[in-house]
């Protein structure tokens, strides 16, 4: 490919429709860094940003609409490393992880709701490393749009299927991890909220707030088992309904 210096992007456009600043990495599964062999999840490369890189793309979008975009990434070293997820003008910094599937790579999701009808998507690394090789390593990157559910008599619950929710990558059998609301103003799953006292522990608590202001309905998860995989699992939730019930009539 050219605009490239070995592995490193050295021209800005040189990645069809992104545009990068700083320090990029382009990295090959099956590339050997020291005694790593790299492994890349979907197709054949992904991008590493290291200290103050970034890697941007402007798209057309629905003004008022709610977009989660997801994004699967990795911390291939042991330092602490985080990415900063923005739309103007809404930003996230997610920590990176590393440690809920088998292989190393997480599907991350962060949500915003347009103001305008072009988006400028940033992903940058904000971290000042002391080993310039490091900084989290980005796959894939994925966005899609939330539509409102109509309102029922059969469900007070709206979105109590989780159909309207983040992307989620073919092949990946780890899932989506969604922030706590202290990190995303607009919930990845719409009508849900996630609460955490931790942005490293992304789904113990799934809340729903009636619109009525009626009652609140809190799924409620402290405690995870460990795979034979050495993954982390925890309780599935799949439909929640609330039912109106009627007073049966008296004689």
């Amino acid at each position: 490919m050219s605009g490239m210096n070995s592995t490193v992007v050295v021209c800005r456009y040189t990645i069809p429709k992104w545009e990068i600043s700083g320090f990029v990495g382009y990295i090959k599964s099956g590339q050997k860094q020291g005694d790593m062999i790299l492994v890349v999840p979907e197709g054949a490369y992904a991008v590493r940003l290291r200290n103050e890189a970034l890697i941007k793309q402007r798209l057309a979008i629905t003004r008022g609409m709610y977009y989660p975009i997801t994004f699967i990434a990795a911390r291939i070293f042991v330092q602490e490393e985080k990415l900063n997820v923005s739309v103007a003008p809404e930003w996230g910094v997610l920590p990176m992880q590393t440690m809920y599937s088998s292989n190393g790579w997480d599907s991350h999701a962060w949500s915003f709701q347009a103001k305008y009808n072009v988006a400028e998507i940033v992903m940058h690394n904000p971290g000042v490393e002391e080993d310039p090789a490091c900084g989290p390593s980005i796959d894939s990157v994925a966005i899609r749009a939330l539509y409102p559910a109509q309102p029922s008599s059969m469900n007070l619950i709206r979105y109590g299927d989780f159909e309207e929710g983040p992307y989620i990558f073919p092949n990946t059998s780890w899932g989506v991890l969604i922030p706590p609301n202290i990190d995303d103003d607009h919930s990845p799953l719409l009508g849900w909220m996630v609460e955490s006292p931790k942005a490293v522990n992304p789904v113990p608590i799934l809340r729903f707030t009636a619109a009525s202001e009626r009652t609140r309905i809190v799924i409620f998860s402290t405690f995870y088992t460990m795979n034979n995989d050495c993954s982390l699992c925890r309780p599935a939730v799949n439909d929640v309904k609330v039912l109106v019930a009627h007073r049966a009539g008296t004689l």
